[in-house]
């Protein structure tokens, strides 16, 4: 459950910890407004304010499994395999930078 008092945000695969000058999102309503929360369905990748929960992670690794079947699958239309490899590539790099801590 989002907390703005101590500005945590989670959600799937991410949990934001809001601080707002490092803020990439698109945060509404405004920043003077109490209310403001940031945009965790459209957040950006740079985003200093991500964080990875063992849940996220999780997250993430059953988010793999379909384009893993896909890449192994010799079947795959060349065009389908390259999206999906790209995809489980950076899924794979998500999870990899987590365990590293």
């Amino acid at each position: 459950m989002a907390n703005p008092v101590l500005h945590i945000y989670p959600s799937k695969v991410m949990t934001c910890v809001l601080t707002f000058p490092a803020a990439l999102c698109e945060l509404g309503p405004a920043l003077d407004d109490a209310r403001v929360t940031p945009d965790t369905d459209g957040f950006r990748p740079a985003c200093r304010n991500i964080a990875r929960t063992e849940e996220n992670i999780d997250e993430l690794r059953a988010e793999a499994a379909e384009p893993r079947l896909i890449v192994a699958d010799e079947a795959s239309p060349a065009i389908r395999w390259g999206r999906e490899r790209r995809r489980l590539a950076h899924l794979e790099s998500l999870i990899d930078e987590h365990e590293r801590g």
